[in-house]
């Protein structure tokens, strides 16, 4: 489904605590079906083609694919536990980065599966405060986001903070130590 990222922004931009931003993700990701989500996985496969050994790729995909299914049907049914302070600067500048990835999509295709996966890091940033990534998810040299104790660590997360299309910088993991 093509999503008009005009409404949804205006949608973001309103936003005051975690309650409204939880209106707002359960709204949108209703709008999914199954088959934007499978569209959404095509282009991630087709993102990940070049990298890897092969048994990378495979365990990549099949990693973001659970997380992608996952989120949506969380953010679909969730309740906010409890009421958290959310950094609204944060909150703006991570909007801000949004647009900014979004502007430079190539297509319809790649804007859509951008605007899904903004999405659910939302949900996650500011609503579970819990990484973007999940446990689990593989990055080059073996590494994996990991959870020790009630804190999560990212393999990747220093030198990823500063890519201006990288969300890393907003994310609640730590760097693990390496």
């Amino acid at each position: 489904m093509p999503v008009d990222t005009t409404d949804l922004f205006n949608e973001l931009c309103v936003v005051e605590d975690q309650e409204s931003l939880l209106i707002v993700l359960k709204r949108w990701a209703n709008r999914y079906s199954i088959f934007d989500l499978v569209q959404a996985q095509g282009f991630t496969a087709k993102e990940l083609k070049n990298l890897h050994p092969p048994s990378y790729i495979k365990e990549l995909s099949w990693k973001h694919s659970e997380w992608l299914i996952a989120t949506i049907k969380e953010i679909r049914s969730a309740h906010l536990q409890k009421r958290e302070t959310m950094n609204l600067e944060e909150y703006y500048d991570f909007i801000e980065r949004i647009r900014e990835n979004l502007i430079k999509a190539e297509d319809r295709v790649e804007r859509d599966a951008q605007t899904l996966y903004s999405l659910c890091a939302a949900y996650h940033l500011f609503i579970t405060k819990t990484p973007m990534h999940m446990v689990g998810t593989p990055f080059p040299g073996g590494f994996k986001v990991q959870k020790i104790g009630e804190e999560y660590f990212c393999p990747v997360k220093e030198k990823q903070k500063d890519v201006p299309e990288a969300l890393c910088k907003f994310c609640v993991a730590k760097q693990l130590k390496i």
